[in-house]
């Protein structure tokens, strides 16, 4: 497949950015959900709330690429803006009562309705047959919707929680059981990675409104404020990992694949997921880690910052895996070494674990710092290939 000979816009417009501020705080939303209730449970609950809320930024997005930028595109931003504002609203209600999590569940479904005619009526893609079809993504995660709204409708407990972990797996295996009818649809190189990189830094962001609002609010110790310091180098460190070297592979990836829809589908789709659950479970970790820095933590918060970021430097073992066949064997190595150290975690002082994790990710992004810089080639690791 050839580059398109123009893209509407390359660039995200003022409505998008807009559009962008409620995610900000949807995001604050379902990272407050374990902070108020800790336990894995809540961590589960944050998890299915975020794979909501992604998929219908994904499908936001989605429906406006390729768009000249019009009063009527704007006009729909706004209304995709409003229902995911309800949602984030409701968002840390969504699993107890019954009105919130209706509410929530309408607004939801209200959102996909909204999509599913922006891509029926065709107006999102100009050569977009496969999205005007009556079996098209958009198509099924209405229909995940819908299993939401009857999620709200029936009582608190493990029904509730089956429908829910049905229309997330729903709405996210659409696109790949429908992948072939994705193969001819065309996506531009520079926008959807601009998007797509927005949402980390929304992400990361969250790691420092969190801490940042938690240390506002009481009186902190040298300890504490020793670990709001490494919690922001580990932002750092996370932001160094993305946009220094991985941003750039998906914008060469989606420029040079054959089959762009695979890298929108798998790698910006999917594997971006990853990241922002990583980095979502490292602001809540890092919260806890400011609160008590020495006490040895034996419940979730002690597996918070190495378990997100070792998501996070494992997306980019998938995603590289996707797009050009073979993770490189640094981040494949540091991601088994942030899987042993969660596993540690438990026993040793908080800080020290937050400590510990920036030293891999300042490691990681050194030795790559260094192996760019002298042009020595970063070693692979042969996977299967991709089918």
């Amino acid at each position: 497949m050839t580059e398109p000979q123009h893209e509407a816009h390359e660039r995200a417009s003022w409505a998008e950015l807009f559009f962008d501020l409620v995610l900000v705080f949807a995001v604050t939303q379902a990272a407050h959900l374990p902070v108020s209730h800790p336990g894995w449970g809540a961590v589960g609950e944050t998890v299915l709330l975020l794979g909501i809320m992604w998929w219908s930024w994904v499908g936001t997005t989605l429906s406006v690429h390729g768009v000249e930028d019009s009063n009527t595109q704007r006009i729909f931003l706004f209304a995709c803006g409003l229902c995911m504002f309800a949602m984030a609203i409701t968002a840390t209600y969504a699993f107890t009562g019954h009105q919130q999590p209706l509410i929530f569940a309408l607004a939801h479904l209200a959102l996909r309705l909204l999509l599913w005619r922006q891509m029926w009526s065709k107006r999102a893609f100009s050569n977009a047959g496969a999205f005007a079809t009556a079996l098209n993504p958009f198509a099924v995660t209405t229909v995940s919707a819908v299993l939401l709204v009857i999620a709200a409708l029936v009582p608190e407990g493990g029904v509730r929680i089956g429908l829910w972990l049905a229309a997330v797996a729903l709405a996210f295996g659409g696109p790949t059981l429908l992948a072939r009818r994705m193969r001819t649809v065309q996506f531009g190189a520079t926008h959807l990675p601009e998007r797509f990189a927005t949402f980390i830094i929304i992400a990361l962001g969250e790691m420092v409104a969190s801490v940042g609002s938690q240390a506002a609010d009481g009186h902190l110790g040298a300890v504490s404020w020793l670990a709001v310091v490494l919690t922001f180098l580990l932002g750092c460190g996370l932001w160094w990992l993305y946009f220094a070297y991985g941003f750039s592979a998906v914008e060469h990836s989606l420029r040079t694949n054959q089959v762009r829809g695979a890298v929108v589908r798998e790698v910006l789709s999917y594997g971006h997921m990853l990241l922002v659950v990583g980095l979502v479970l490292v602001a809540v970790g890092a919260r806890a880690v400011v609160a008590h820095p020495v006490e040895i933590v034996h419940g979730v918060d002690g597996y918070l910052v190495p378990l997100g970021a070792t998501l996070f430097v494992g997306a980019f073992v998938f995603t590289r895996w996707r797009m050009f066949g073979a993770p490189t064997a640094g981040r494949t190595a540091m991601t088994l070494v942030l899987a042993a150290l969660t596993a540690l975690s438990p026993l040793l002082p908080p800080i020290v674990t937050m400590a510990l994790v920036l030293a891999i990710l300042v490691g990681l992004n050194g030795f790559e710092y260094w192996s760019v810089t002298t042009n020595r080639p970063l070693r692979l690791v042969r996977l299967p290939a991709r089918s």
